[in-house]
């Protein structure tokens, strides 16, 4: 990061100040945390980002992964990530499951998770949400932000050390509710 990049204050909570449409100065947010360019007329929020999880079943067992990067490297999550912007959270499930892992999936649509959470040192906050999947091809092969995917039954959910408490409430419960 350049020392004048770093001298840029930044905050995902405070409101834009400019459009990042046109570049126009933005006066006050309003009590929401929106506001309006004057110019295009487009409000513009500091919203949580979405992210999608895959609580990958094989009969009793989860796939979990272990963090390769900050934040949290070393801890232990499901697969998944950030959405792309105008990307469908199941078609995002399926591309970050392929980057990670190399992996196709069966997802099942209907979310089983629904978490807000905060991610990375700035505190951002992010709303989890989280599938039941099913490897439709292929064997897991982590990438370069995956140290390691390994296969963990009910009984283990536990003794595992996950970066986010929900991500044990959410592999418990697709554990129990697998077909």
């Amino acid at each position: 990061m350049s020392e004048a990049t770093q001298k840029v204050p930044f905050s995902a909570t405070d409101p834009f100040r400019f459009c990042p449409a046109d570049g126009t100065s933005l006066g006050d947010p309003r009590p929401s945390g929106g506001v309006t360019c004057p110019l295009c007329g487009r409000s513009w929020y500091r919203n949580p980002a979405p992210a999608v999880g895959a609580a990958i079943l094989d009969g009793d067992r989860a796939l979990v992964t272990v963090r390769a990067r900050e934040p949290l490297r070393g801890k232990v999550d499901v697969p998944g990530g950030f959405l792309e912007v105008g990307e469908h959270p199941v078609e995002g499930l399926k591309r970050e499951v392929r980057e990670e892992l190399g992996l196709e999936l069966e997802v099942d649509p209907t979310p089983v998770l629904l978490a807000p959470h905060t991610y990375g040192p700035e505190g951002v906050w992010a709303l989890a949400i989280g599938f039941r999947a099913r490897i439709s091809r292929g064997e897991p092969k982590p990438a370069d932000d995956v140290a390691e995917a390994r296969w963990i039954g009910a009984g283990e959910v536990d003794g595992v050390d996950f970066a986010w408490e929900h991500d044990r409430g959410f592999v418990r419960a697709a554990l129990a509710q697998r077909d």
